[in-house]
């Protein structure tokens, strides 16, 4: 009797934490959207946003930029849904490179990184370990880069970050 009460409790928590678990992943871009364009990273408005079941993630890029019937499309990777922060960095990640759909190319990646080091803490991004992803992942492009490519990025150990 007590496995089952055990197990009718167990099942009710699992439902109501399925119920309760998150805001559609609409409702969460347009959130992050306006937190971005507060600061002055508004995207265009023919611009649409995706869940994307089949994106994945590579480094601090979370979404990919695609032409979908003659428009700018950004699909976003089911990661970049873990948390308010991750999502509002994959928005400044990809904020870099939306503007011309095409793959990311190093230094294109490169930058998305550093702005999420360098202004992810005003647009929410608050934990610590995203911050740090992106110093890593940034500092991994930069040293693929040849030096005439990153002439004009900083260099990422002396880059001040949380």
């Amino acid at each position: 009797m007590r496995v089952c009460t055990a197990l009718t409790l167990y099942l009710a928590l699992a439902l109501a934490c399925t119920v309760l678990q998150v805001l559609p992943a609409d409702v969460q871009v347009e959130s992050a959207r306006a937190d971005l364009a507060a600061e002055g990273f508004e995207f265009d408005a023919d611009v649409r946003f995706r869940y994307h079941r089949y994106a994945a993630c590579d480094g601090m890029a979370c979404a990919d930029v695609a032409l979908i019937g003659e428009r700018r499309t950004i699909l976003l990777a089911p990661e970049a849904f873990e948390s308010p922060g991750q999502l509002r960095a994959t928005l400044l990640e990809v904020w870099e490179r939306y503007r011309e759909p095409r793959p990311g190319s190093v230094p294109d990646l490169a930058r998305g990184a550093l702005r999420v080091i360098r202004d992810g803490e005003r647009v929410g991004v608050r934990e610590p370990y995203i911050l740090r992803r992106a110093h890593h992942v940034y500092r991994q492009l930069y040293l693929e880069l040849p030096s005439d490519e990153r002439a004009d990025l900083p260099d990422p150990d002396k880059l001040q970050f949380p």
